[in-house]
Formats: structure tokens, sequence, C-alpha cells
């Protein structure tokens, strides 16, 4: 999710229309959306290069709490103009969807210091998705999840496989 979120946040293209898809996605009542805590601090570090400490703690609560900004050119995420936030993609977040922040627990880490995976961040985000017994991880860096025992898939794969289910 780490990267979804960057992508929206940042205007990543071309990502930030399938990711921006993805997210809203957490509106339907069987779709629960999840971010490790800590990817939370990773968007704070980027998003606070960018438009300082207190812009970034905004828009990362407004991000959690309610995710109802609709980033177009008259409003910003978090009270801030969109001036303030030129990177911001013009793409409205529905009002209803809710993002949860997974725990990173003493067992996370240690089933994440354990696992086969190579990259320690990635497999943190894998066990924590495992400890909360998550279906599958949506994220552009699938080949960093090649051995999680969570299935992975990219925005689009994951657009795709809803839009079959319905």
């Amino acid at each position: 999710m780490l990267h979804v979120l960057l992508d929206v946040l940042a205007q990543r293209q071309p990502f930030v229309v399938a990711s921006a898809q993805a997210l809203n996605t957490v509106t339907q009542e069987d779709v629960e959306g999840y971010v490790s805590g800590h990817a939370i601090t990773n968007i704070f570090y980027i998003l606070r290069r960018q438009v300082g400490s207190e812009a970034a703690l905004r828009l990362l609560s407004t991000l959690l709490q309610r995710c109802s900004a609709v980033l177009g050119r008259q409003r910003g995420l978090g009270g801030l103009p969109h001036e303030r936030l030129p990177w911001f993609p013009p793409l409205a977040i529905a009002s209803r969807q809710r993002i949860q922040i997974a725990s990173i627990t003493d067992q996370v880490i240690r089933a994440a210091l354990q696992s086969s995976m190579t990259d320690f961040e990635d497999a943190v985000t894998s066990e924590a998705a495992l400890a909360l017994g998550l279906d599958l991880i949506v994220t552009r860096n699938i080949s960093d999840f090649v051995s999680s025992s969570v299935p992975v898939m990219l925005p689009e794969e994951f657009l795709a496989a809803l839009s079959e289910s319905t």
C-alpha cells in the first residue's frame, strides 16, 4: 500500500489513476484497506521533504481520518491550498474510504526476521498482512514479494479481479 499511497499523493505517472482507483475500492463493503504502521513514517518522510513537517502531518491525518478531500484545483488535502500541493492529482477520493493501520508487533518483526524475503521492509509488510489474515497485498513492488506468504497484485490486476468478481 505504501507505493499505492505515494502514487496518489505524489501523482506518480503513469500509476496515479490505477492506484487512486484501487484506493477507492476501500469504500466497498467487502474491501478493507490497510497500510503497515512503518509505511506511515516512510510516507511522512517523503511528504515532509516536499511540503514541510506541519503540512505532511496534516496530509497524513486527513488521509487516514476520512480520505474525503477532493484532490482538485480548488481544494487541497488537509486544508492546504492546491498551490502548496502542485504534485497533487486532480482526483476525488470517496468520503467513506477508510484506511486502517496494520500494527507492527513483536511477532510481526520476529517473523519478518525469519522470512526468506530479501527486502526486510517488505517482509514486515507481508508478515503484518499475514497476522491480520488479509487476502492479498496491493503494491507496484511485486518483485520484492515473490516469497511472500500473502499473494500480491498490481493495482491494475486488483481492479481487474474485482471487476471480474462482480
